[in-house]
């Protein structure tokens, strides 16, 4: 091969690799960071069934609506897939939240249930229910973009904040806890 043609080979292929490098950390960088904004409007009314195991190896019908998923003064909804791997990376993070007493409800989005459920069995369940949604029709609603995303809502249905990306430590303290009788996490 031509010594010109091997330079420009070879310059060529450099360039493709700093090009995927830079892609790749751009895009990691762009999942690792959280967006956060302020909400005023209602969470859409809905009916929809839990993602529950029933004991018997299959999915249970419970019916959640609004009222099911706002007990609590405050609560976080936070969408997630069992196919997310982002997801899994808040997860741990959401069972402390969990143990330390935050209401969270899960609203599994486009999701297979039984490797939903498989994942609350295998890896925990940070939920106190979980909404069922796999044709994404409450999340069209929502206006989700991705997942996760996390919801804070007040226990008359308003939306108070979104987060899209993980919830992690420093964004709990920043945007979250205060709701939360300063609970810290």
């Amino acid at each position: 091969m031509h010594t010109s043609v091997r330079n420009k080979l070879i310059a060529l292929f450099s360039v493709a690799v700093a090009l995927v490098v830079a892609f790749s950390y751009a895009l990691d960088s762009k999942q690792k960071t959280t967006f956060v904004s302020e909400q005023q409007r209602a969470f859409p009314e809905f009916t929809s069934t839990e993602l529950m195991d029933s004991g018997r190896g299959h999915i249970g019908t419970q019916v959640l609506t609004l009222a099911d998923i706002t007990p609590h003064p405050y609560q976080l909804v936070n969408v997630w897939a069992s196919w997310c791997g982002i997801c899994k990376t808040e997860h741990a993070f959401l069972l402390e939240l969990q143990k330390k007493g935050i209401p969270i409800v899960g609203l599994n989005y486009r999701d297979n249930p039984g490797a939903a459920l498989n994942v609350l069995s295998n890896d925990g369940n940070p939920y106190s229910k979980v909404i069922s949604d796999p044709q994404g029709k409450l999340a069209l609603e929502l206006g989700v973009i991705g997942t996760p995303e996390t919801y804070l809502v007040d226990g008359d249905g308003q939306i108070i904040k979104k987060l899209l990306g993980v919830i992690n430590d420093s964004i709990w303290k920043e945007e979250l806890a205060m709701y939360f009788n300063g609970a810290n996490g």
